[in-house]
């Protein structure tokens, strides 16, 4: 799964998660058991004719007196672009008038971007030396925080640790191995949990040449349980990759890894629908059945059974 799709994952499991984690006292004024996710097709309008599509955009009611309903609008940003502050600006504008609604704009950078790891940005316009327009947004830039300092709290916190910053001399392995039991010991459902250890392996990938290292460091009593799920998350894809190509090994762990969340979801698998799944024949086509396997209501709907 890429980057920009893993995080829009994230967001649309971890919305509450993510804004306690990162800003607190606007997660403490939000109801989300009114959480209700936005139809991307109310961005297809905009007057240059250019189509946008927002990474997560959702309504959430708030808490305080008479409550209002709100606009939460996220983007993951894996990519440096230089006109980012304007298309931040062209989202809210469009929300803003396509709803007549109050709008929290967010970015969330991947790499180091932001000037600190969690800060306000602004973008202006200028006329004749004199400023007419200033937009804020918030920003949450992982590789500028100290992962140290998250690993502890919470199960998304140390899968987004992942991609934050550690001492230099950190043993990769050790670390992984560390997030990996944060989350597995979590009370999270099997979905939630492969979410996060997605995080962990896209940025914690073990070396074939540490592999007897790290099958070493799990097999210790403290990480257990990391042992017990490693074969089934990452290291069928990785093995199945030394074995069969990369990619074919990729795809099969894509697989089974889908066939798991499905499975987790709507119980024991039928043949029709393992077919139809083994039938799926490059990485954006079981990237994207992953990604509508997470709030689809059944096989059905994804077309793998019926």
């Amino acid at each position: 799964m890429g980057y920009d799709q893993m995080f829009k994952s994230i967001l649309r499991r971890f919305l509450r998660e993510f804004l306690e984690l990162f800003f607190p006292s606007v997660a403490a004024r939000l109801d989300f058991e009114s959480v209700e996710l936005v139809d991307k097709e109310l961005f297809k309008g905009f007057p240059d004719g250019v189509p946008r599509s927002p990474d997560f955009v959702a309504r959430v009611k708030t808490r305080e007196g008479k409550p209002e309903i709100v606009m939460v609008h996220v983007e993951a940003q894996t990519k440096t672009n230089p006109g980012f502050g304007r298309r931040m600006f062209e989202y809210y504008a469009l929300l803003w008038l396509a709803t007549d609604l109050p709008v929290l704009p967010v970015a969330l950078f991947v790499r180091k971007r932001a000037r600190e790891g969690i800060e306000t940005a602004v973008y202006r316009q200028e006329l004749f030396e004199s400023e007419v327009m200033r937009f804020q947004y918030r920003t949450v830039a992982l590789a500028r925080i100290e992962g140290e300092e998250y690993v502890e709290r919470g199960p998304l916190a140390a899968g987004l640790s992942a991609f934050m910053r550690f001492r230099r001399d950190a043993d990769r392995l050790e670390l992984r191995a560390r997030l990996l039991l944060r989350i597995v010991t979590s009370d999270l459902d099997d979905e939630a949990q492969f979410l996060l250890g997605n995080l962990i392996e896209t940025r914690f990938p073990v070396p074939e040449a540490e592999l007897d290292r790290y099958r070493r460091l799990v097999s210790r009593k403290e990480y257990r349980k990391v042992q017990d799920v490693e074969l089934t998350w990452a290291d069928k894809v990785r093995l199945e990759g030394v074995k069969e190509g990369l990619q074919e090994g990729l795809l099969r762990g894509k697989r089974e890894t889908l066939k798991r969340l499905l499975a987790s979801r709507f119980g024991p698998l039928s043949v029709r629908a393992e077919t139809r799944i083994d039938a799926l024949a490059s990485v954006e086509e079981l990237d994207s059945c992953f990604d509508r396997g997470l709030t689809a209501g059944s096989l059905a709907e994804l077309g793998l059974d019926g």
